[in-house]
């Protein structure tokens, strides 16, 4: 509002000069002009009202922005926020996942050490976030005449004119699988059961035979000969496998390009007026996975195997499909064959499978021979330079080394990455895809090895960052 002079004429210079330095008082105290005070611009000129005009749309600016303000705190404390699941969702499954990886890191770098494997699953996650924002108006005064406060000024702002507080938490529930039903899993040979479901989810045959197969015993006649990887002191050779000299690693490839796999059946059986389901698995040979190995393998190696180590002129045994295979209702069902037996014309083979846990050590012992550089031990038999060398596949060409752990390096992007008393250990980004599927197969291993009412135990662990 702008006062404007209604007479013209008597300026009265002592009341215009008192009045012009009421305004301005006003401007340096931050208090209001005086009514009365304010009424004598009546009596002023249009010149002289001008000026205090100025003076005054000063003071009536700032109030509208005071008001202004207010308004603004009020419509907007109204507001509701509303929390977004979806990116701490993101957070919790990216943690999870980290967590899982490190573990399975860690537990191969125990093994490697000789030291204790330990398992713990994160049965439950409650993360909290809690965010108050509080916008009000300044302490002010108002009215005619307001005797200014401290520090001088009728406006102040405080902690109740603007403030927010979050509070971010999260509580998970770490379950100790130190239980008796998960050791009895974990120690147990893998099934064929299991080991059908693994072939079935695309992983490399030549993968899955080096981690599962423990021993090769082959059985010519009265004669049996073990084929057992157990480096420094074993590569699974041995000197009466002649003329071929057949180590471990022809084992694995042999199988890939004979077409080695599972095959199971379900029989259904009635037992005392219940119709009851079981399973069986056998190992057995399909022609179409063999074509695939052989595609799979490099023309090269694929070439030496099959002229010098491979009985081309003997038929496997039993084919995946052929008629003839009628198992026993009355056996243990898909328990009863924790070992392959096929033949090869004359020769009966037989495959042990390792546990879960020997899959760890197995590993670790790996991992121990590339860390520390360990050399054959004395006396060790190797026909052939190359077997003393760490596991490769022949039907990954683009990253055939088996397990890929190296110490942690500035610059190296880790997948996964841990620290041991020894140093850090890193799983690399790149060049690691066997050593990545590997640890997919363990965490699966796991999982299947795991039993519901065994997440009970959970001793609750808070976190407030």
């Amino acid at each position: 509002m702008r006062a404007r002079a209604l007479i013209q004429g008597d300026h009265q210079p002592s009341r215009l000069k008192g009045i012009a330095t009421a305004v301005e008082n006003s401007k340096l105290t931050g208090t209001c002009v005086a009514p009365a005070t304010v009424n004598d611009l009546y009596f002023m000129g249009d010149q002289d009202s001008r000026k205090i005009n100025k003076l005054l749309d000063s003071e009536v600016i700032l109030y509208r922005r005071f008001v202004i303000g207010g308004l603004l705190a009020v419509v907007l404390s109204g507001c509701a926020v509303v929390d977004p699941v979806h990116p701490r969702s993101d957070t919790i499954d990216r943690s999870l996942e980290q967590a899982r990886n490190e573990s399975i890191l860690l537990n191969i770098v125990r093994a490697s050490h000789q030291w204790p494997l330990n398992f713990t699953a994160i049965a439950q996650v409650s993360p909290t976030a809690t965010n108050q924002t509080i916008l009000g108006l300044p302490n002010f005064l108002a009215g005619p005449n307001p005797v200014p406060l401290p520090p001088g000024r009728d406006v102040i702002f405080d902690n109740n004119s603007f403030s927010n507080a979050l509070t971010v938490s999260s509580n998970f529930s770490i379950s100790s699988l130190n239980t008796g039903t998960f050791y009895n899993g974990l120690l147990n040979p893998v099934s064929l059961h299991d080991l059908n479901y693994f072939i079935r989810q695309n992983y490399s045959r030549e993968l899955l035979f080096w981690l599962f197969a423990d021993t090769v015993e082959l059985i010519k006649g009265p004669q049996a000969i073990g084929f057992h990887y157990d480096p420094p002191n074993d590569y699974g050779c041995a000197k009466e496998d002649r003329p071929k000299l057949r180590c471990f690693r022809e084992w694995a490839e042999i199988a890939v390009i004979t077409g080695l796999t599972v095959e199971a059946k379900t029989i259904r059986t009635k037992i005392d007026d219940k119709i009851t389901n079981k399973e069986f698995s056998r190992f057995c040979f399909d022609p179409v996975l063999a074509e695939q190995g052989k595609r799979a393998m490099g023309p090269a190696r694929r070439r030496i195997v099959e002229v010098r180590f491979l009985d081309t002129d003997l038929k496997p045994s039993p084919r995946c499909g052929q008629p003839g295979w009628n198992p026993d209702p009355g056996a243990r069902g898909e328990e009863q064959a924790d070992t392959l037996n096929f033949r090869f014309g004359p020769y009966t083979f037989k495959i042990l499978t390792r546990s879960t846990n020997s899959i760890y050590q197995f590993l670790g012992q790996l991992l121990r021979m590339q860390r520390d550089h360990i050399p054959p031990a004395e006396g060790v038999y190797i026909p052939r330079l190359e077997e003393s060398e760490p596991p490769t596949l022949s039907t990954q060409p683009d990253n055939p080394e088996l397990l890929t752990i190296i110490p942690a390096q500035p610059g190296v992007r880790c997948f996964a990455h841990t620290y041991f008393f020894d140093g850090d250990y890193c799983v690399p980004e790149h060049d690691a895809a066997n050593t990545k599927r590997i640890f997919s197969l363990l965490a699966e291993l796991l999982a299947l090895k795991t039993m519901a009412n065994e997440l009970a135990i959970t001793p609750l662990v808070r976190v407030v960052p």
